[in-house]
């Protein structure tokens, strides 16, 4: 894994309280994990870029490690984040969901088949 993406909705009217809370969240991961980069986004309308808001926004946190990461600190950093979902105000609606992403490998190298 290279990625991992997290996807949810969040109730009306809570959006500055959790948006202060996931950042400062992010923060303090990256603070103990080295190469950590960790962003919030949210959902936007293709046609105007405007933010969705029906029914609710949808919010998406991404984290990768610039750099090699290897199982060990993809442990390390579930672990830190489990511990940091606990201190989170309410305000997601629903499930968190999670996706993990990693590189397509390489294409094979095309190989003439035309003999000599």
């Amino acid at each position: 894994m290279s990625a991992l993406y997290i996807y949810y909705r969040v109730q009306p009217g809570r959006e500055q309280v959790l948006a202060e809370a996931i950042r400062a969240m992010q923060a303090r991961l990256r603070g103990g994990m080295p190469g950590l980069a960790a962003s919030l986004l949210q959902r936007v309308e293709l046609d105007s870029g405007l933010p969705t808001r029906s029914p609710q926004p949808t919010w998406m946190e991404a984290y990768h490690f610039n750099g090699h990461a290897d199982q060990r600190a993809w442990a390390s950093f579930h672990g830190a984040l489990a511990r940091e979902l606990r201190t989170l105000p309410e305000g997601i609606d629903g499930d968190r969901h999670a996706e993990a992403f990693s590189p397509l490998p390489a294409a094979p190298a095309a190989t003439s088949s035309r003999k000599e």
